[in-house]
């Protein structure tokens, strides 16, 4: 399925700050309502969550300035972006999700095997490291005597 339809402000948004399609439905549930403050409690019952999860979500979501966090008597959190521009991405990305729903769950599922493997190549990079330091071999003919 290509992704051409996608605006490229949600192609963005997706790839920098959206991991799975649960927390996608979080953050929309959330923005769809930005004048309530929202708990782990209600989003979980809202979408059959569990509150643990949902709480890690909506802290996650918070980090990336995707939600507004209060504290004091009615702490939760609110459907406001750090910042106008990622209001709007966020506002696009629901209208798209709408129109595009199967879409925009590929892309969010198509990028975690690039950082998968970017993360295993590095711990194979490190043991190969390790065993080159320790046999003389290496990189660029190390300790092969040239």
């Amino acid at each position: 399925m290509t992704d051409e339809k996608i605006p490229p402000a949600v192609r963005l948004l997706l790839s920098e700050r959206i991991e799975s399609a649960g927390q996608l439905e979080v953050l929309l549930l959330v923005h769809a309502r930005p004048e309530e403050v929202w708990t782990a409690a209600a989003v979980g019952k809202e979408l059959r969550t569990d509150v643990g999860w949902t709480a890690e979500q909506l802290g996650i979501l918070t980090k990336r300035g995707l939600l507004r966090h209060e504290v004091g008597g009615g702490a939760g959190y609110r459907g406001t972006a750090a910042s106008a521009e990622l209001q709007e991405a966020v506002a696009v990305l629901a209208k798209t999700y709408g129109e595009r729903r199967v879409a925009v769950i590929s892309l969010i599922y198509s990028k975690p095997p690039d950082r998968l493997r970017t993360f295993a190549e590095a711990f194979r990079l490190r043991a190969d490291e390790s065993g080159s330091q320790g046999s003389g071999g290496g990189v660029g003919g190390e300790g092969d005597g040239s």
